[in-house]
């Protein structure tokens, strides 16, 4: 028979990740339609690093 595998299990991780990921939403707004929009990036941020100067430097990477 096969093992059951139970609510538990699936949730844990088996590897350690370097890095966590985070989900940035912008709005912005759009010169040709005059409607603002919403942009949905996700960015890694590895571990032991300034979380703030990455996310500003992936929303000024995204508005250009």
């Amino acid at each position: 028979m096969a093992k059951k595998q139970t609510f538990g299990d699936k949730g844990k991780k088996t590897g350690v990740s370097d890095f966590k990921v985070a989900k940035l939403i912008l709005s912005v707004h759009s010169e040709k339609t005059n409607a603002w929009k919403f942009v949905e990036k996700h960015v890694r941020i590895p571990n032991g690093e300034n979380e703030q100067a990455i996310l500003a430097k992936a929303v000024s990477d995204t508005v250009k």
